[in-house]
């Protein structure tokens, strides 16, 4: 073990971090501390009362004594299904957070009665979450490396040794520590960097890290692939586009969808919605001839794109009703409708409110319908439920401004002076009884600037 090469594996780390910083991720910085000293370790034996594992101990003695690697992909990464849960890449230790857990497993025996998974182990890193990343002492020679789950008490084995668990998370470039992280490459055995998913991952990983935006402007495919795991598709992508010949284009893309999973054929739809338009009309009414081809949110959204706007409204409204024998759902509809953005959605609105209860939330699609002032003017005149939504709706627009949770950016269109519209919702709170409602008012009233 003291003639391991550990340049080697710094260079790897360093490696990686430089991919993450090419596609936009965050890289912290390497933190590699020089060696403990042998008095250090005997003191942490010391109070451990017994001996560190003969690997562990050469690795602080010959390498370091605290390593800090980190990174995060960026927010618009678009990985595939079975690697949705990784997020980040983490490999961490220091002499410092090395604890006996035999302490920590007594106090949960004693809690709940139970014999704890963490008796004889002992820690060399707790992950952000809660679990533990340990060493297994029950074991006479190389100490293996076991993963604790705090909710569950329950271990899950992940090398053999130390060095073999550095060099097997390295080969994944460096996954988080989180289970979840690990888990697609878990057997019996540990991780398994040479498993068929692992070797998904490393492909999915590379390509990510070496297509760029630049190349696409001068080749289409290299376009669609940065565009695809990217998850976003902006106006500068659009632009490019639309400049390749719509055929070519719209072959390249039809070819990616039918080798990707769900995942990625989203922002291919996007491609074909932004990027072609009415170009794809023949194939979207293919779309509603054959109903299992595509997710039928997907299909709604292609309308709203590819077809002439009152025969795609037609379609999706006449979907939406035919999903349900009585009542309309609400969530339902705006999942389909909402990618219109049409006023005339607000008046088939109408048609359901008098047979809603509060707890429906029409008020999102109303505040994405395009609402003009003499809608939301109409609606609070009517009172009751229909006065609830667009009160509701309002306040749904101004929290689009200033919350990360809500997509699109909503605005009351053609408003008069902000004068008149202050005017009328302060007559209107004054008609309301409860305070809840008239802190509503209030606020929208001083936030009015957000939305007209």
């Amino acid at each position: 073990m003291s003639v391991y090469n550990y340049k080697v594996l710094v260079y790897k780390w360093e490696q990686i971090l430089d991919k993450v910083k090419v596609f936009g991720g965050e890289a912290r910085e390497l933190v590699i501390q020089p060696p403990a000293t042998k008095e250090e370790i005997e003191n942490k034996e010391k109070i451990l009362g017994f001996s560190l594992p003969i690997s562990f101990k050469e690795i602080l003695l010959n390498f370091s004594r605290h390593v800090e690697f980190n990174w995060y992909l960026p927010e618009d990464a678009n990985l595939p299904n079975e690697f949705r849960e990784i997020f980040s890449g983490e490999i961490c230790w220091s002499l410092e957070w090395i604890e006996d857990l035999n302490p920590l497993a007594k106090e949960l025996e004693s809690y709940d009665g139970e014999k704890c998974e963490l008796k004889n182990k002992l820690q060399f890193y707790q992950v952000g979450n809660g679990d533990i990343l340990a060493f297994d002492m029950e074991q006479d020679k190389e100490q293996s490396i076991v993963y604790w789950s705090h909710e569950e008490d329950e271990i899950f084995f992940i090398a053999d040794s130390f060095i073999t668990y550095l060099e097997k998370v390295t080969e994944l470039y460096g996954i988080g520590t989180e289970i979840w992280q690990m888990e697609p490459f878990l057997d019996e055995k540990g991780l398994n960097s040479n498993s068929s998913e692992s070797n998904r991952w490393k492909n999915w990983f590379n390509t990510f890290s070496d297509i760029c935006f630049d190349e696409g402007r001068n080749d289409l495919e290299s376009l669609i692939k940065y565009i695809e795991f990217h998850g976003q598709i902006k106006e500068k992508e659009i632009k490019v586009l639309k400049g390749y010949d719509e055929n070519l284009l719209f072959k390249k893309v039809l070819e990616r969808l039918k080798i990707v999973d769900d995942c990625q054929k989203e922002i291919l739809y996007k491609i074909i919605g932004e990027a072609l338009g009415l170009c794809a009309a023949d194939w979207v009414r293919y779309l509603w001839e054959n109903d299992n081809e595509i997710d039928s949110v997907f299909r709604s959204y292609l309308t709203s794109r590819c077809l002439p706007r009152d025969e795609g409204l037609s379609r999706v409204i006449a979907y939406v009703e035919g999903m349900f024998n009585d009542k309309i759902k609400d969530y339902e509809a705006k999942r389909h409708l909402c990618y219109f953005k049409e006023n005339r959605v607000i008046n088939w609105i109408k048609n359901y409110i008098s047979n809603s209860t509060t707890k429906d939330q029409w008020y999102e699609l109303y505040a994405c319908s395009q609402p003009t002032w003499e809608d939301i003017k109409e609606w609070l005149y009517l009172g009751g439920r229909y006065r609830l939504v667009v009160l509701n709706a309002l306040e749904y627009m101004a929290n689009s401004w200033t919350s990360l949770n809500i997509k699109g950016k909503y605005k009351i269109i053609n408003p008069p002076s902000r004068e008149e519209i202050i005017c009328i919702l302060k007559k209107i709170k004054d008609e309301e009884i409860l305070k809840s409602k008239k802190r509503i008012y209030d606020r929208l009233i001083e936030e009015i600037d957000l939305i007209i």
